[in-house]
């Protein structure tokens, strides 16, 4: 998978949730400069997924790039030998050091398994991965849309859109899951792409996972 790859349904996801939602459509209007971009690399998405996990997209940035340049080329034997003190120091939870260690233990010895989600369905990977500890259901569905650019994810766990959809849509704070998830009902089957439009809304930082 190439770096930064766009999706090839992206232009025409634009264009249904532009006709068929108003707010969503001034939403787009407004950040319409960029697009959801794939990882290059799924041991490094799911790094990052989970260095992401309960913080702000600009400490996760940060962290991530001292871990990048600690590491210096991110892969699993890297990682191993990089060892937890390093990692740690890069501003990583021992919790999450524990994760990625775990992460990368499980890519040296299962390294047909990104071969095999490829061609797995959105639950089936979400059930598959989240049999690793660290991998929730949002860090799973992070990656379908971040790394294998899947079209239809909607990560309800996700404080940020959960916030975005209240601000735009409900007039509230901290709307439910199942608030949130009847107004999405109007964007499948693009809700990668409407969740990554009402981050924008919030966060002009460029979303990375």
């Amino acid at each position: 998978m190439k770096k930064n790859k766009k999706a090839d349904w992206w232009e025409q996801a634009v264009f249904y949730l532009s006709n068929n939602d108003p707010i969503m459509k001034n939403i787009i209007n407004n950040h319409n400069e960029d697009y959801l971009q794939s990882r290059d690399d799924p041991f490094n998405a799911l790094c990052r997924t989970i260095i992401g996990q309960q913080i702000s997209v600009k400490a996760a940035a940060s962290i991530w790039n001292k871990f990048a340049t600690g590491t210096k080329n991110i892969n699993p034997k890297n990682v191993i030998k990089y060892g937890n003190n390093n990692i740690r120091k890069c501003g990583i939870s021992n919790k999450k050091v524990e994760y990625i260690i775990g992460l990368s233990n499980f890519f040296i010895k299962n390294p047909d398994s990104v071969n095999l989600w490829k061609k797995m369905d959105d639950k089936s990977i979400i059930k598959e991965l989240c049999q690793l500890k660290g991998i929730g259901p949002w860090s799973a569905e992070i990656f379908l849309m971040f790394c294998l650019l899947r079209p239809d994810v909607l990560p309800l766990g996700d404080l940020g859109l959960r916030r975005a959809v209240g601000k735009n849509y409900l007039n509230t704070f901290d709307p439910t899951y199942e608030e949130v998830e009847k107004v999405a009902k109007k964007w499948i089957p693009y809700r990668s792409a409407a969740t990554w439009f009402l981050w924008k809304s919030i966060d002009p930082i460029p979303v990375a996972y």
